[in-house]
């Protein structure tokens, strides 16, 4: 069974089209990942240089230090005033909004810069007092404004056109009471990159079903399956080789790509932040109370769920089908589709539980789908639905190619 079972492994690789389309989506991850590290460009904030490209690396590492800490109501208070004092300054000096930030270090020198535009443009500021000016007047704590925000998307509904029901509500605001306040705010570049770049990973998925696409339907076309499927063990172990093949491959496929990524960006920035919590990297109104390392290891796994799921669906395509030309397109249109789906705001919802847009909307959108009190929220949708099609669509699919062969 092991030689079979190595066999079948063999022939997916040996699917030039599936592998070219494995290499290509494989690239396209390591390119966004060197791409993302070497296009920033910061400001120095001890000499107000402007860093670019990889270097700009630790210059933002120390922008981003120079803040850590325990965002509690005496720190976050603080931290307004300073922005209140940046945004006062620029105001009443006339014509500084016209001026670029190394005009502006020329003309009124660094000490200036510091205390004005060199706040105003800090993404931590804007942060965090943007969360505390979600209440009127200004939230006295980075808690009681990000619940503001959430009561907001709340009753606003999920892209303004789903309303919430009470029990999604409740569901919601539950969620969001089990993070602890208040958050420690810290560098993690590395894994919110990394993160970031997880949103993609559906490009892998697609790339894993077309490789898979000849697993049964390549046996028609090459006339193979006349000779084999009539023998007692072309009928048993022949299936389920090329299933264990199938899905050692996307496991190997996915995991390697996604330490890749990993890799790049932790190495480039640094194994730092692991433990900072996820509303650091994706808002203070995140609803899940989880750190940055939680998150990206359930993205990860929910994510190798759905390739298998995905790819049982394409080993049915390919049971059922003589082609394998439509067994490749039928998973990337859906894929593919669903992302296009985004721009159609009643589709939204339904196109969520598609692959690519899961995978980009998981633990960053409160997406939830009810039924009288019973309420999911989008991973956990998603973990059902593709464990689902894993579960029922393997051994449909090799039912399927065994009665081709009773034909």
């Amino acid at each position: 069974m092991g030689t079979l079972i190595m066999f079948e492994f063999k022939k997916i690789l040996g699917n030039h089209a599936g592998m070219v389309s494995c290499a290509i989506a494989f690239a396209i991850l390591v390119a966004l990942s060197v791409g993302n590290l070497g296009s920033m460009s910061v400001r120095d904030i001890n000499t107000g240089e402007l860093v670019e490209g990889f270097a700009a690396q630790a210059t933002y590492r120390a922008v981003v230090e120079s803040h850590a800490g325990v965002l509690d109501d005496e720190r976050v208070a603080q931290d307004a005033a300073v922005l209140d004092r940046a945004n006062q300054l620029s105001q009443e000096t006339e014509g500084l909004a016209e001026l670029s930030n190394q005009e502006v270090i020329d003309t009124y020198g660094f000490e200036f810069w510091s205390q004005t535009r060199g706040v105003i443009e800090q993404d931590y500021y804007r942060e965090v007092v943007g969360t505390l000016e979600s209440t009127n007047p200004r939230a006295t704590s980075l808690q009681k404004g990000a619940e503001a925000r959430i009561d907001d998307a709340l009753d606003r509904g999920f892209v303004d056109y789903f309303p919430y029901s009470e029990a999604e509500k409740v569901f919601w605001k539950s969620k969001a009471d089990e993070t602890a306040w208040p958050v420690t705010y810290g560098y993690a570049e590395g894994w919110s990159l990394a993160l970031r770049l997880m949103n993609l990973s559906g490009l892998l998925i697609v790339a894993a079903c077309i490789a898979l696409a000849g697993t049964f339907a390549g046996e028609y076309q090459a006339r193979t399956a006349a000779v084999v499927l009539p023998t007692k063990r072309g009928k048993r172990a022949l299936p389920l080789a090329k299933v264990i093949a199938s899905f050692v491959f996307v496991s190997v496929y996915w995991w390697v790509c996604v330490l890749a990524v990993v890799i790049i960006n932790v190495g480039a920035c640094g194994a730092d932040g692991w433990d900072i919590p996820l509303q650091v990297a994706r808002g203070f109104n995140n609803p899940y109370p989880l750190t940055i390392g939680q998150a990206m290891l359930a993205l990860c796994g929910l994510g190798h769920l759905i390739a298998l799921g995905m790819a049982a669906f394409t080993l049915l395509l390919s049971a059922k089908m003589r082609s394998t030309m439509p067994v490749a397109v039928i998973p990337m249109a859906i894929i593919f589709l669903g992302f296009l789906g985004v721009m159609v705001t009643p589709l939204m919802k339904a196109v969520a539980i598609t692959p690519l847009v899961g995978l980009n909307y998981a633990f960053g959108r409160m997406i939830s789908y009810a039924t009288g009190r019973m309420v999911t929220d989008l991973p956990t949708a998603l973990a059902v639905l593709y464990a689902g099609m894993l579960a029922a669509l393997t051994p449909l699919a090799m039912r399927t190619f065994r009665k081709h062969q009773v034909a």
